[in-house]
């Protein structure tokens, strides 16, 4: 049995990681996108956000706290050649705790009952809310590692 508290705490520290990055960098490094790569800092982000909404709250039959829109701007597969619209990077700053708060408030209020399993990239079958909790750690913190980097060859620019 997972200790889901837990996890949220790994994930709280994951995005109040990724906001001090997010206030301490400029606009041109959050969006610039590092050569050799097709994604930039601000999608990575908003990708985590979206990615962890997917997969603990659609795939339970409920509502996201995320806008279509945002979803449609970050799911996998996208890129910022695709956007319609820059994404407000205080949108996606304020959603980075935001979406902590209401998980938490949602786990402790037992809203998840129903789950819809799936597959994740890497092999793994996704059974039920504990599990994607699980493995929305796991992806942002891949997520991050790549951010890292992103911010890395930034700064040698």
């Amino acid at each position: 049995m997972i200790n889901e508290r837990f996890e949220c705490e790994i994930l709280r520290a994951s995005r109040t990681r990724l906001l001090q990055l997010m206030e301490t960098s400029n606009y041109e490094t959050l969006f610039k996108i590092p050569e050799g790569f097709n994604n930039n800092i601000i999608w990575q982000i908003g990708h985590c956000i979206t990615s962890q909404q997917r997969h603990m709250y659609m795939r339970s039959g409920l509502p996201m706290y995320i806008s279509k829109e945002f979803m449609e701007s970050f799911k996998i597969g996208s890129s910022p050649g695709s956007w319609k619209i820059t994404p407000d990077v205080n949108e996606v700053k304020h959603l980075l705790i935001d979406t902590v708060n209401h998980l938490e408030s949602d786990l402790e209020s037992k809203l998840f009952v129903n789950y819809e399993p799936f597959e994740l990239p890497i092999g793994f079958q996704v059974k039920n809310h504990a599990q994607a909790l699980q493995a929305a750690n796991y992806h942002e913190a891949e997520h991050s590692g790549k951010i890292f980097t992103y911010l890395k060859l930034l700064l040698k620019e």
